[in-house]
């Protein structure tokens, strides 16, 4: 039995040596580890756009991929996918309880615009143009008024949201 799973994976396998069959295989197999591992690491673990988000998403597949491939060994490689979830979620846990931590690892938010006045400096410092601007507006509060609005943030994530004025 346990040749078969070899054979059928590739277990021995190398980037120049896998078959289209095995590579199939380890597909398969993969996918169904990332999917319980994602499972295991909560929902926002792979919800979130922050930088930290970003990071582990981009660290996950690479490592994940190589498995595919036959470019790097199956069991080290999941163990380091499953240790790469634990450090997001301690990290996320240790996000919760310090409200300094959190804003190094994840930044802070910060106001572009107040009613009709449109900080500048924050659109400069946050690389954010005034049509980007005008146009996370229309998404997200579906105006192009900004007299209607009370403050317009740029969110840590990098999304734009709004705060409308009271009626």
């Amino acid at each position: 039995m346990t040749s078969f799973f070899d054979e059928l994976l590739g277990m021995q396998a190398t980037a120049e040596t896998i078959t289209v069959g095995q590579t199939c295989a380890r597909t398969v197999l993969v996918f169904s580890v990332a999917l319980i591992l994602l499972r295991l690491s909560g929902r926002r673990t792979f919800g979130g756009n922050s930088a930290l988000d970003m990071v582990v998403k981009f660290m996950f597949g690479a490592l994940l991929s190589r498995v595919i491939i036959a470019d790097a060994p199956m069991g080290i490689t999941f163990v380091a996918a499953a240790a790469l979830v634990c450090v997001h979620r301690i990290l996320a846990y240790a996000l919760y309880f310090s409200p300094a931590l959190r804003r190094i690892v994840k930044g802070t938010d910060s106001v572009l615009a107040e009613g009709s006045t449109i900080h500048q400096h924050e659109l400069r410092k946050a690389s954010v143009s005034e049509a980007e601007l005008r146009a996370g507006v229309r998404a997200a509060a579906n105006t192009d008024e900004l007299s209607n609005l009370e403050k317009v943030r740029l969110e840590h994530d990098g999304t734009i949201s709004v705060i409308k004025k009271p009626k």
